[in-house]
């Protein structure tokens, strides 16, 4: 079975190093649960520009391996070596998502991990757990307009249809279209049971998650000062 997990720290500073431990975490409490591969996606750098309505991330970071979540552990710190990615960066906000993956449509292999993503540029990404049970229809639709799948899984046609809604607005003039309203009009063309966890580029430091029939817990830690 599949198992999701997100985190995002919001106005509370944390690096880097501790994000992955927690996802790391996250994706080792879920072994219970069956695997054959696992993946993470993590912010790339802190956030550019000057509108402070508009800011956008550079593409998000996809971690994706066969195996035990110890062999993806590996492999991400191996590719953080390689690339001299600063793990003591720090995010007063940050969004990181994560999965396990128990093979349902495609082999074990790293293309059919989760993450699953839109395109190159990694807009929209989604975790999964379920089935999209119509999701040939939705491919074959999408392939008409234009889009290249890379795996066989079912999940991959969630991102991508996020992204040719988003896509949509934007050539339609909507230049206000909130992650909510793509979101939604994802689910509306979906059919089957599913959680699921949306990231995107173009909505930083938010996370979406939605279900229907799928078991989803949405956890929250607040501080405060009693007086």
């Amino acid at each position: 079975m599949c198992g999701i997990f997100a985190y995002l720290n919001f106005n509370v500073s944390r690096e880097r190093r501790y994000i992955l431990e927690v996802l790391f975490n996250g994706l080792r409490r879920l072994e219970y649960r069956g695997y054959d591969s696992a993946g993470i996606s993590i912010d790339s750098s802190i956030y550019s520009g000057s509108d402070l309505n508009r800011q956008i991330f550079t593409p998000p970071l996809v971690f994706r391996q066969e195996g035990n979540i110890e062999s993806l552990v590996k492999s991400v710190y191996q590719d953080v070596d390689a690339t001299d990615l600063n793990l003591e960066e720090s995010f007063s906000i940050h969004a990181g998502i994560a999965h396990t993956r128990w093979a349902t449509h495609g082999e074990p292999a790293p293309r059919n991990s989760h993450p699953q993503t839109s395109d190159a540029g990694n807009e929209f990404l989604v975790v999964h757990n379920g089935v999209v049970t119509n999701y040939e229809v939705l491919k074959e639709t999408l392939v008409r307009h234009g889009f290249t799948f890379e795996s066989e899984t079912d999940t991959e046609v969630i991102p991508k249809l996020a992204k040719f809604v988003f896509d949509k607005a934007n050539e339609e003039g909507d230049q206000s279209v909130t992650f909510s309203q793509v979101v939604i009009e994802v689910m509306r063309h979906l059919e089957g049971a599913y959680a699921l966890i949306f990231k995107s580029r173009h909505y930083p430091n938010e996370l979406i998650a939605c279900k229907r029939g799928s078991p989803l817990l949405l956890g929250v830690k607040v501080s405060c000062m009693c007086f």
